[in-house]
């Protein structure tokens, strides 16, 4: 997707509208009937799940969200699901790790890497000072990211050198259209650090060996189980792996075009298409002169080559979506409550999940019972890739429990339609409007979105109005 400005109208705006207005006090959260935790997750308490909270920092085109998990003797756990932001940067990420940081004490239990693009980990980097004060117990991340699996190994340092050959390249060409797709690129390096390599390595650094202590790394695909620490579970929390997958020709699957919520305009998949075969295709002599009045053939060539598939721009867009699909999806439980997060998964890695394997093929027609047991039970479910329409298919917002709450980290001018007003609009539906966007809330330099309507009542803000966005289940 390029970065191009997102126009939204009055007319969507009153449609994101929700008719509650927000607040910075509590409110109480209306009740959607009984709900239980999805098989094999039901954890051994059935207390109220009172006092769990998830917290979304407003930092720009980026993911950054806490997890505070009650005990019943002594302080809250607390759960950390990325930090990062990339386009559309506010400032504000420093802002929300210092507040983190205050809020936990400097501790956290588990730290939760979903993927590798700098709008997920890039705060770790910028803030590594900060984080070289943290004390964390355990760090979970995709299998793509075992130092001792060589397949994953060989996969990263590839991605990693095509990315970097990929920024030189439109370096080098200067104009607009290069310009954005190196930001495209710079997502997947963080762009260059002060002193070698890039900005997600040093991230990543941050998170192998940039704690106050050394911290257990965990390496996860679909259906592992996890180790949870002791405190977290011992307070009722247990999850569930759910991607990514370890089939790279799921990893490589990155769009359905059936499955998106798409707007007026027309798509199709991610896959080349050349619009006439080659016995149409001639140069200037298959012509007549007078074909020429207007412009010569040279400019014609240039203006239909402008015009085609970007063989770079389709390298970009490949590596790219290829890191969304490498996300971690954790559904976490917690008293009979169920919270999905799905960091960017795209069509691969929700099809495994979905369907059990590739979509169409014997056997994976349908939604397993399992998918639909989960999804039916949802509590919570974190919008996947900020909204995009490549993420969050339609059969899974379909088998979502009506009534179920959800968190959108986005902001618009980021990339082209995103947030994609049609999914949003499906799952606003399906949620019962209790669905809230990061940039709902301000920051010390940026007001709240207006285009975005006003936040749910079920949701909070700080008094001052400013960084975070909670939601506290009852």
């Amino acid at each position: 997707m390029s970065p191009k400005k997102n126009s939204a109208s009055k007319a969507r705006s009153k449609k994101a509208k929700a008719p509650a207005k927000k607040s910075g006090k509590a409110t109480k959260i209306p009740s959607h009937g009984k709900s239980t935790s999805a098989p094999t997750t039901t954890p051994s308490s059935n207390g109220s799940a009172q006092g769990l909270r998830v917290r979304m920092f407003r930092v720009g085109f980026g993911d950054f969200f806490l997890l505070t998990v009650p005990t019943a003797n002594g302080p809250s756990e607390h759960v950390l699901i990325d930090c990062g932001v990339h386009a559309q940067d506010l400032g504000s990420i420093r802002d929300a790790v210092d507040q983190m940081a205050k809020d936990c004490g400097s501790k956290l239990t588990l730290v939760v890497m979903t993927h590798r693009h700098a709008d997920h980990i890039s705060g770790f980097a910028t803030c590594s000072d900060v984080f070289s004060g943290f004390t964390v117990e355990r760090v979970w991340m995709p299998w793509f990211e075992d130092p001792k699996n060589d397949t994953a190994m060989a996969f990263q340092a590839s991605l990693t050198a095509m990315a970097n050959d990929l920024s030189m390249r439109f370096a080098a060409r200067g104009d607009d259209s290069s310009l954005m797709l190196k930001d495209m690129v710079d997502n997947i390096t963080g762009g260059p650090a002060a002193a070698g390599g890039s900005k997600n390595q040093k991230a990543l650094d941050v998170l192998h060996n940039g704690f106050k202590n050394k911290a257990d790394h965990d390496y996860y695909k679909a259906g592992d189980q996890p180790v949870l620490p002791k405190s977290l579970s011992d307070a009722g929390l247990s999850a569930q792996i759910l991607g990514p997958p370890i089939d790279p020709k799921l990893i490589s699957q990155m769009t359905k075009v059936s499955q998106q919520y798409l707007s007026e305009q027309i798509e199709t998949d991610d896959e080349g298409v050349r619009p006439f075969p080659k016995a149409f295709w001639t140069d200037r002599n298959g012509y007549p002169s007078d074909a020429f009045r207007i412009y010569d053939d040279q400019t014609i060539t240039r203006l239909i080559d402008g015009a085609q598939p970007n063989l770079l721009a389709a390298r970009a867009k490949a590596a790219d979506n290829t890191l969304n699909n490498q996300s971690l999806v954790v559904l976490f439980s917690f008293r009979g409550k169920n919270l999905l997060f799905a960091g960017d998964a795209q069509w691969g890695n929700w099809e495994n999940f979905l369907y059990g394997g590739a979509y169409g093929t014997p056997g994976h027609t349908e939604l397993t019972e399992n998918a639909k047991s989960i999804l039916g039970k949802i509590d919570f479910y974190k919008v996947g890739h900020h909204g995009s329409a490549n993420a969050t298919p339609k059969d899974a917002v379909a088998a979502m429990r009506l009534g179920c709450v959800g968190m959108c980290s986005t902001q618009i001018h980021a990339y082209n339609q995103v947030p994609r007003e049609p999914l949003l609009d499906a799952l606003r539906g399906r949620m019962e409007g209790q669905l809230a966007r990061s940039d709902q809330v301000a920051t010390q330099t940026s007001k709240a979105e207006k285009t975005a309507g006003e936040l749910p009542d079920q949701f909070k803000i700080p008094a001052t109005g400013e960084l975070f966005i909670d939601y506290e289940f009852k």
